[in-house]
């Protein structure tokens, strides 16, 4: 039919104008989506930076650590101040992010490859797949860290790097330290290539710092302890972890001049967030009125406890629409990251039923003043290593039980962040209802509550079945392994 409305001569310009057309319409439907870059440290507690989290806590930012970008990330964007990671632990807090569930709904409690009992997690389920089911046009990727059950392709990255646990950031070298320069470049190229191609991205870099063991560019390290000694605290005052901490921030200001230099500022969101408190092993076997502040002061514990110093962490967002220089004091967590990205982009609709966080966008888009809805109106956590508690937190009160003993404790957070005084006597009612949330919430998820699995290498009484290394020579090689200064 064709052939006698117009000369054959005209159709092939024809054709080729409508596709150019097509393909124009195409591109600018994938430009007009934003672009996500979520930054992942390890090991960073709440007050990691030279900025308050919380200006009425001068504490909640740090005298000693100097981290000028992600102050300016601060100042340019939202900060929350009762931000929670998913877990005390990293492998559990990486696979919530990833699946916007939390790890009594994953089913997993500790460190991957021996922290799982029945791991629930689907990898079609995953965020990336999910973002790409709803714009297909979507590039994704990420490089560090990885600590997860499936692999990075299977959970829908186009581009990834090695995969690696904690091992991909010990053979660093000295002008690299903990492979956040090479990490961050990579970041940088795959931002750029997708720039030119007109393609929307999803970048993830899960660095591996502030893990264990510590490493430091030595002109960094030696700032502290030179111009910076005298900023020292009683809880912060090691010049290696300083350094490394000050070096990290160091790569994140090169991911945020990429991406102004690339000129999407305005078209990208950026998310800062850490996978737990600070790493220490002071105090995790002691009983909750024993355990000791550590560097997230006034916070008690570390890393390896569901008290808030092990699960208070940074929680930084950026991006269009998102309100500048906000302080909120919204409870949060990890697995909120998930929604919250699907509800930015209009499909609230393809995300999994099985995600129990909640979007953060109304209360972004709020400058903090709407509630976050999740599946529960509470948070819970559960660690079953060497301190064995769990815990519910609804609106200022937090629950906690030690399963060894069966004691609980009631605390008020917002008088009380160091977790000191015992209130079960004085709202009996208030913990018997929280009581029977947190353990209908664990029935729920086929968690029972008194059974709790040995940490690695501990036997069901929690003793140990590690053939016993003599003092002098534990010691030596605890030094060999954690301090690495280059």
């Amino acid at each position: 039919m064709l052939k006698h409305l117009f000369p054959i001569s005209m159709l092939k310009p024809l054709l080729s104008f409508t596709f150019s057309c097509i393909s124009m319409i195409s591109l600018a439907h994938a430009t007009e989506l934003p672009n996500f870059v979520i930054i992942l440290s390890d090991d960073q507690g709440w007050n990691a930076t030279s900025a308050p989290v919380d200006p009425a806590i001068p504490e909640s930012g740090s005298s000693y650590y100097r981290t000028p970008q992600l102050d300016r990330l601060i100042s340019e964007g939202t900060c929350f101040s009762q931000a929670y990671s998913s877990s005390p632990t990293c492998g559990p807090s990486r696979h919530s992010i990833q699946y916007g569930r939390s790890p009594v709904s994953l089913q997993i409690f500790a460190s991957a490859g021996w922290g799982k009992v029945n791991f629930t997690g689907k990898a079609e389920e995953s965020m990336a797949r999910t973002l790409k089911k709803a714009h297909p046009e979507y590039r994704t990727a990420h490089f560090g860290k990885w600590h997860v059950t499936h692999t990075q392709e299977d959970m829908g990255y186009d581009v990834v790097g090695e995969g690696k646990g904690n091992s991909g950031g010990r053979d660093a070298t000295p002008d690299d330290p903990k492979k956040i320069f090479s990490l961050t470049e990579k970041g940088n190229r795959f931002m750029e290539e997708q720039v030119k191609a007109g393609k929307p991205f999803f970048l993830q870099i899960s660095h591996f710092a502030n893990h264990l063991p510590y490493q430091s560019l030595q002109k960094t390290k030696k700032k502290y302890e030179t111009e910076h000694a005298d900023k020292a605290t009683k809880y912060q005052n090691d010049p290696l972890w300083a350094g490394m901490n000050e070096d990290l921030d160091t790569g994140v200001g090169m991911t945020l001049d990429k991406i102004r230099e690339l000129g999407i500022k305005n078209n990208t969101y950026v998310i800062y967030t850490s996978d737990n408190g600070y790493e220490g092993k002071i105090c995790q076997t002691n009983s909750i009125e024993e355990r000791l502040f550590y560097k997230g002061y006034p916070l008690v514990s570390h890393k390896y406890t569901i008290n808030e110093g092990g699960l208070r962490v940074p929680f930084i967002i950026r991006g269009p629409d998102v309100p500048a220089g906000i302080k909120c004091k919204t409870r949060i967590v990890a697995h909120d990251i998930f929604p919250t990205i699907l509800d930015i982009l209009g499909k609230k609709d393809v995300v999994p039923t099985s995600v129990d966080g909640g979007s953060l966008w109304p209360l972004l888009k709020s400058a903090g003043t709407e509630k976050v809805i999740r599946t529960d109106p509470y948070l819970v956590f559960r660690y079953t290593r060497d301190a064995r508690d769990i815990c519910i937190i609804q609106d200022d009160f937090k629950l906690l039980k030690e399963l060894a003993t069966g004691k609980m404790h009631l605390f008020d957070l917002t008088k009380d962040l160091g977790e000191r005084t015992n209130l079960m006597k004085e709202y009996p009612e208030k913990a018997s209802k929280m009581y029977a949330a947190l353990t209908e919430h664990l029935k729920r998820h086929d968690w029972e509550e008194g059974i709790s699995q040995p940490a690695r290498g501990r036997g069901p009484n929690n003793e140990s079945l590690n053939k016993k290394v003599p003092k002098k020579e534990k010691k030596a090689k605890k030094n060999k392994k954690n301090k690495k200064e280059i």
